[in-house]
């Protein structure tokens, strides 16, 4: 989920909340501090995370192979 529709949906359920009839500046300062938690939390898309999982492990395949060879080449 992307920082803009976390952001947008906490919006939501505060227009639904006891928030909802807390000052306009009070609103904002709350938004602000949310954006800073959300933008400082490095949340990635799932697409990056499927894209980078998908690397782990060909790299882990890789490192198994690897190691299968020295094994045989230690052993002759």
């Amino acid at each position: 989920m992307k920082a803009d529709m976390i952001k947008n949906r906490i919006e939501e359920l505060l227009q639904q909340s006891p928030f909802a009839s807390l000052s306009s500046d009070l609103k904002l300062a709350l938004q602000a501090q949310l954006q800073s938690v959300i933008t400082s939390a490095n949340l990635v898309t799932r697409e990056e995370f499927d894209v980078q999982a998908e690397v782990l492990r060909r790299t882990s395949a890789r490192l198994a192979e690897l190691e299968e060879r020295v094994a045989k080449l230690e052993a002759e």
